[in-house]
This record gives C-alpha cells, structure tokens and sequence, in this order.
C-alpha cells in the first residue's frame, strides 16, 4: 500500500505558506514508491499506513512534543510517530539553512523525507544507522526537492 500524504501548517513566518507546502506533498507523492522499492528497515510501518500527516511547526511546539514523549525538552527537526504522525520545525529548518548557506525550504523538504525514511524502519540513532538512513534520504531529496 502507499500511503497518502497529508501536510498541515501550525505555525506562521513568511517563507512557508499553503503553496510551498502543496509543491512539497506532490513532491512527496511522487518519491514514496522510490522510497518504498528500498529495502525496509527492521520496524517499517509505512507500507501498512493508509495515511501520513506531516505537521510543520515551530520550534516551540516541537520543544514541547520532544519533552512530553522523548524525555527532551530541546528543539529537533523532525520527529515521528510510528502511528504515521510526523512533526517538522520550520525554524530549525531555517536556523540550520543559514548557518550551513542552505536554502530553508530545502532543509524543510529533507525534514519531511527524514521522517517517511524512518517510517520505512530506518534509524538514526548509531552511525552505521544513520549512514544507511542517508543513503536512502539525501537522493530522494536530491531528486524531488520541487525547484
């Protein structure tokens, strides 16, 4: 099964809007069977997910998730439940871009493939991990990033 993509904006600054967003949930539609061609990770759920809603959001109210279900009271870029639900910071997005000369909404874009490649049972969490969760992550970005 492919799930469908659903994004939603919970928070408000400029360079983020309806649109941008529309671009990317195309983008995202056309790069989940490529996703789901790769080999899945030990504990792949979005094969089975009818539906992925992606919620981009401020730093805050990621700060706030991240304390509430991770033990973290820290800004992240991206975390994702394993029901389906994925939360992206716009302003870790855009505090990263500027400090590596990226443009946000590429970093943005990268956040929500990050979360669909964990849903695919990829990890993060050792290097040997997070060098195969690149490796399947940074072409589809490369690829489908809407230009």
């Amino acid at each position: 099964m492919t799930p469908e993509i659903e994004l939603y904006l919970n928070a408000e600054r400029d360079w983020v809007s309806e649109e941008l967003l529309s671009h990317f949930a195309s983008a995202l539609r056309a790069l989940l069977p490529e996703l789901l061609a790769a080999p899945p990770g030990p504990d792949h759920v979005l094969s089975e997910l009818p539906v992925v809603e992606i919620a981009v959001v401020d730093d805050e109210a990621i700060a706030q998730v991240h304390a509430e279900f991770l033990d973290d009271p820290s800004e992240t870029d991206a975390i994702t439940f394993p029901y389906g639900e994925i939360l992206v910071s716009c302003d870790t997005a855009a505090r990263y871009a500027a400090e590596h000369g990226l443009q946000p909404e590429e970093e943005l874009f990268r956040y929500m493939v990050h979360g669909l490649t964990h849903l695919h049972g990829y990890l993060d969490y050792e290097p040997d991990d997070r060098r195969a969760l690149f490796a399947v992550q940074e072409p589809l970005v490369e690829r489908y990033f809407p230009r």
